[in-house]
């Protein structure tokens, strides 16, 4: 069976700047408390739309304050044949199965 267009879940991407406050629900592998990073976060949606409250909302699920925030664009599935753009593969697939994936930079 194959979903409509309009049931399909879309991945958006929203990149980010924001502080780890380290109070975050849930532990993972987190960058150090207080350290200010570059972020993409990957967001399950069920449409193309930016939807920054929602982003901002799983971003402080993380433990991230401080957000400088930009507006989400759909991720074009067909880009992560790239060779370069392959290393996303695991968050694409992570947003999908879990809601939304989040890539930190130092």
């Amino acid at each position: 069976m194959s979903l409509s267009p309009a049931r399909m879940t879309r991945i958006c991407l929203y990149g980010a700047e924001a502080t780890y406050s380290g109070a975050c629900d849930f532990v993972w592998d987190a960058p150090p408390v207080g350290g200010r990073h570059k972020l993409i976060l990957f967001l399950a949606q069920s449409d193309d739309a930016s939807r920054e409250a929602d982003a901002a909302s799983e971003l402080a699920k993380f433990g991230f304050v401080d957000l400088h925030l930009g507006a989400g664009r759909p991720l074009e599935v067909e880009s992560l044949n790239d060779p370069r753009m392959r290393a996303f593969s695991k968050h694409y697939e992570g947003a999908l199965e879990n809601g939304c994936s989040i890539v930190w930079y130092p």
